[in-house]
């Protein structure tokens, strides 16, 4: 098992690696818990056929290595109690400079239809939380999910 670092080291070398001429950054923004993961890779750069608010990018199709990558880094990002993030945002340069943002207490993004709360349920046995260190919309999920999985929800 690798460390925090490490992990994150093989992601952005993978992401890095992705990186074509023009490209000034590569954005691999994901959402996931224990049992799915939602996520989407951008290619930034002025000739991009898409636009956001950041600026012009090509979407990009990525190895399913980056997606393993990410899990273990979520899972080496794990502390006893507290828990670990539900979605990061990973930037990665030509000059192979990295940076990431992570989110341990908003509720993640699972597009319009959201997630079945089940899922919260099952990713909280892996990754388990005090109470003190569960967001009240996280308790709610929790809640949630323990009805539908008992009958009543």
């Amino acid at each position: 098992m690798m460390s925090e670092q490490g992990d994150f080291e093989s992601l952005r070398v993978a992401l890095l690696a992705m990186i074509e001429r023009g490209d000034e950054r590569i954005e691999y923004c994901a959402s996931l818990l224990a049992p799915v993961t939602h996520e989407r890779v951008r290619a930034f750069n002025a000739s991009g056929t898409l636009e956001a608010p950041e600026g012009r990018f090509n979407s990009v199709d990525f190895p399913y290595e980056i997606s393993v990558a990410l899990r273990k880094l979520r899972a080496a990002s794990y502390r006893d109690g507290k828990g670990t993030w539900f979605s990061a945002r990973i930037v990665v340069t030509p000059n192979g400079g990295a940076t990431a943002e992570y989110n341990y207490d908003d509720e993640p993004d699972f597009g319009p239809e959201g997630l079945d709360s089940v899922a919260y349920v099952n990713d909280a046995k892996k990754f388990p939380r005090d109470e003190a260190h569960q967001p009240e919309w996280l308790k709610q999920r929790l809640a949630e999910g323990q009805d539908r999985i008992s009958g009543q929800g």
